[in-house]
């Protein structure tokens, strides 16, 4: 029976934090004793020496004890919590490895809740397997975990991003590539603004019921004040290769397209001068085609050096791009939000939307890529 019994505990570690972290300091247990806990649910939040983290448990269960206290260092692949199936059973731990319970000592168990547990079976992963699968931009849902109780860690992605199944990676295997050698060779680093976007928008819906046969997008707007910043900051306008820089003129840009297939790269000659009509048209024709997989419109003179992804129609907060080969940065946009903002002292609710910028430290130092941000907002503000 003690082997039964045993089979329906759940000693939950503290899984992998990354590679240059080994613990952190619990802050807050999410979970009370007695709770149920889904799978892939946060259990707790930690803080390590760089970020603070929620921490999923990888099995359901009852917690019935926790082993590092709110305060308290927890250590990575060491026993943090103890969950059981049923919420009353008996159970019982290896004496080495039973700290002591954050219950009194001496006092009876307390008394658990019962609670229905939810139907839904998540996903678990390790932090530090979670936040790269979101930079690499990986769907957990296509990871198998190894480790414990299918937990997904770090190695887990990054076998999966250097050797991806074909049955799913085949549409996108040409993008796979990319991001793949982009990973391997280039040194990324990241910047990230929240910008006012309040500006933009009320041009555009000005813009739009004037010119209701020739719309502007949300991303047609970041798009062209992207090659003007860019214009404005001619030192993120320089390409690397075989250890020498090349200063660029042109604010020629490369677009990341979602089509049927995947994702493909559309490169535009500089718009920053044509007039917004000429624009319009321009980069709905090179969209176009790109969708129907006829060619894009090719009339840069070399390689853009900046690329432009876009996930704010999905719905996407915030993210980090991954910076194609040919190029030396790629802003990421996110979904532009209301949040409440202070000006003059009053509180404020103005439209916000998170850029990303990703860049090549080997040309890009941060100090330009924030006055590359900086003049994105001035674009946004002077429509």
């Amino acid at each position: 029976m003690k082997g039964e019994v045993t089979e329906m505990m759940h000693e939950i570690i503290l899984p992998d934090l990354g590679q240059t972290t080994s613990e952190g300091k619990v802050l807050k247990w999410r979970k009370q004793l007695g709770d149920y806990v889904s799978r892939g649910e946060p259990l707790l939040e930690i803080e390590t020496d760089k970020v603070t983290m929620d921490v999923e448990a990888y099995a359901a269960g009852y917690l019935r004890e926790i082993l590092v206290t709110e305060g308290q260092l927890a250590t990575a692949l060491e026993p943090i919590a103890i969950l059981t199936d049923d919420p009353a059973e008996p159970y019982e731990r290896k004496a080495q490895e039973a700290p002591a319970p954050a219950s009194a000592a001496g006092s009876a168990p307390p008394t658990p809740r019962v609670e229905t547990p939810p139907a839904r079976k998540g996903t678990a992963a390790a932090p530090a397997a979670r936040a790269l699968a979101k930079e690499l931009g990986i769907d957990l849902a296509l990871i198998t975990g190894t480790g414990p109780g299918g937990l997904i860690t770090r190695k887990d992605i990054e076998r999966h991003a250097a050797n991806p199944p074909s049955a799913v990676a085949k549409p996108a295997s040409g993008m796979a590539a990319l991001t793949s050698k982009s990973k391997q060779t280039i040194p990324h680093f990241y910047v990230t603004v929240d910008v006012d976007a309040s500006a933009a928008n009320q041009w555009r819906e000005k813009w739009n019921e004037s010119h209701p046969d020739l719309p502007a997008t949300v991303n047609d707007i970041f798009v062209r004040a992207a090659a003007k910043a860019l214009r404005a900051v001619p030192s993120l306008n320089v390409s690397y290769g075989d250890g020498q820089l090349e200063q660029r003129s042109g604010a020629d840009l490369l677009l990341v397209v979602a089509v049927e297939s995947g994702l493909t790269l559309v490169p535009m000659a500089d718009p920053s001068d044509l007039p917004w009509d000429e624009y319009l048209r321009r980069i709905r024709t090179g969209l176009e085609k790109a969708k129907q997989s006829r060619g894009t419109e090719a009339s840069t003179r070399s390689a853009p050096l900046l690329a432009i992804s876009n996930l704010g129609m999905a719905g996407v907060k915030q993210f980090a791009a991954i910076i194609p080969p040919s190029c030396t940065a790629v802003l990421a946009i996110g979904a532009i939000r209301e949040e409440p903002v202070v000006r003059q002292k009053q509180v404020q609710v103005s439209q916000v939307c998170s850029l990303t910028l990703s860049a090549d430290h080997r040309v890009v130092d941060g100090l330009t890529a924030a006055k590359f941000l900086a003049k994105m907002q001035e674009q946004l503000n002077c429509l």
